[in-house]
């Protein structure tokens, strides 16, 4: 697993204080990936994991950051929520502005 940019941690520390969540999150960036990143709720211990993409640029890596954040804070008021839903989306333009509008 490849260690988080700089730019990487400043974009989580970004949404982490505009847009928490309710369990803490772990962010990784696995080799073996087939899609572009993932976000997972676990129950015990009650945490999120996002996983982006080893062989995304930072560029990207930041973008797909915004995305599976938008799920977690989506899944945070309720579990059954769709993966691309209203929520999700009113979720991922807050995600999308703190971390890309001045």
């Amino acid at each position: 697993m490849v260690k988080l940019s700089k730019r990487l941690r400043q974009a989580i520390e970004t949404l982490s204080e505009a847009l928490p969540l309710t369990a803490p999150v772990k962010i990784t960036r696995p080799k073996n990936m087939d899609e572009w990143g993932s976000c997972e709720k676990l129950e015990s211990p009650d945490r999120f994991i996002i996983r982006i993409n080893q062989r995304l640029t930072d560029d990207y890596a930041i973008s797909i950051l915004a995305h599976e954040w938008a799920h977690a804070r989506a899944w945070t008021d309720d579990p059954a929520i769709p993966n691309h839903g209203p929520e999700w989306g009113i979720a991922y333009s807050r995600c999308y502005r703190a971390l890309f509008e001045p």
